[in-house]
């Protein structure tokens, strides 16, 4: 999704809305954003999937999922103004060892991706 930030002061919003479909037993997944092709700073925008059901044959796993937080930059510097690539993508967790995974999004649902370009928090002591 391409947005095109009107200033240098401010930072994105992004927001996934969509469903996430697993149809392994024993997996997990981890849907992340990134920005022009790098993880956001200081935190990373995330979310996990987790699933460990003690059952020998697979079954499929479908749930409505949100992600959202707060991109003010990445590993590249600040977000200026200008446009920039917003994209959603999904891995194995890290500290995860099977490999036997099949995640998806969007089954039998609207997959939807908002970028909206917000104020820094304002201190107000």
């Amino acid at each position: 999704l391409t947005y095109k930030k009107q200033r240098n002061d401010t930072f994105l919003r992004l927001t996934f809305v969509s469903t996430r479909e697993d149809k392994d037993n024993h997996s997990c997944s981890e849907w992340y954003f990134e920005v022009d092709n790098r993880e956001c700073t200081p935190n990373s925008i995330n979310g996990f999937t987790y699933r460990r059901i003690d059952n020998p044959s697979p079954s499929k796993f479908e749930m409505s999922t949100s992600i959202v937080g707060v991109c003010k930059g990445t590993s590249d510097g600040e977000l200026l103004s200008g446009k920039h690539e917003g994209s959603m993508h999904v891995r194995f967790c890290p500290w995860f060892i099977r490999d036997i995974w099949n995640p998806r999004t969007g089954s039998k649902t609207t997959t939807t991706m908002i970028v909206e370009e917000m104020c820094p928090p304002q201190d107000h002591t």
